[in-house]
């Protein structure tokens, strides 16, 4: 529990980071330029901490009430802070600027658990360590001990989300287990968007995809998107896209024309009432489960998409 003044305090330092534009339906969209008003704010209030702060978290999208709690933040760090273990949420840290080092499996040094079950430790030993930079991205599974550690004089500027996963999902029958896919480098990117962008003419889904990361059930997808695009509504999850390259438009909201119930999702040929989002480089955008949306370019429209359980 917050004292008075820390709780005011906290609000005085949430207040100081741009609100995310909420659209009906509970979609949300915060801009590139949102984001980096949100990180030089987040950067002022660590350069004014006394006493001084390894790492300071913001806020990029949190989700409405009553809705799973998938908040997306920043942290913008410019000096060694403690090593994390989270027993009940694997967690994806996108490297958005700067270079460091992250590590991750060993063992905690000096573990002290917190009253929400979480685990932090002054150190890792043990650990893999990975030289990580502006784009790579990486996915850290459950009692997963990790630590992100800037460059020495620099910073390092973090996009992560939590998500929850106290074990392995259920096996399908007839199915392999999916394999998982823990880091994504930067370098590989335009590779995978060109094998992406080739498979667009062929795709019967309007978009040519690869995979960034896996660790089921989730996996982050690569998304070349064509002019169509095809209408979707998810009855079981919510969707983050993040825009990688180029410009297009999602429409959000309104009602699927031509309805296919196809299990999991309702597809459909277009959106009647929508709102028209025009999207670039840098954006977010989180859409609720149930709300009808579709991604559609004009010219190169490269997304990663995560779907939240």
């Amino acid at each position: 529990m917050k004292t008075p003044l820390l709780a005011a305090a906290a609000l005085l330092v949430l207040a100081s980071f741009p609100a995310a534009a909420q659209l009906p339906g509970g979609v949300i969209v915060v801009t590139a330029e949102q984001v980096e008003q949100i990180r030089q704010s987040a950067r002022a209030t660590q350069a004014s901490a006394n006493p001084a702060r390894p790492s300071v978290n913001a806020p990029i999208i949190s989700v409405p009430p009553g809705t799973p709690p998938y908040a997306l933040n920043l942290e913008h760090r410019n000096a060694k802070a403690p090593a994390s273990q989270h027993p009940a949420t694997a967690e994806i840290v996108m490297v958005l600027d700067g270079a460091g080092t992250i590590i991750t499996g060993g063992t905690l040094v000096n573990p002290i658990t917190a009253a929400n079950g979480n685990i932090s430790g002054s150190d890792i030993a043990g650990g893999t360590v990975l030289h990580a930079m502006k784009g790579d991205i990486v996915f850290v599974p459950q009692q997963t001990p990790h630590q992100m550690i800037p460059d020495a004089g620099g910073t390092l500027v973090l996009a992560t989300l939590h998500v929850p996963r106290t074990a392995e999902p259920a096996p399908v029958a007839g199915k392999p287990p999916a394999t998982p896919k823990l880091v994504n480098r930067a370098a590989d990117l335009p590779a995978m968007t060109e094998k992406a962008r080739a498979a667009v003419a062929t795709s019967p889904r309007f978009f040519g995809g690869d995979t960034i990361l896996a660790l089921p059930p989730y996996r982050m997808g690569l998304e070349y998107r064509s002019p169509k695009g095809i209408a979707s509504v998810h009855k079981n999850d919510a969707e983050y896209m993040y825009v990688l390259e180029g410009e297009g438009v999602i429409v959000a909201g309104g009602t699927v024309v031509n309805p296919k119930d196809t299990g999991a999702n309702i597809d459909g040929d277009a959106i009647s009432g929508g709102t028209d989002i025009r999207m670039k480089k840098g954006d977010w955008i989180f859409v609720p489960k149930g709300v009808p949306h579709i991604a559609k370019s004009d010219g190169a429209f490269v997304l990663a998409t995560l779907h939240v359980f």
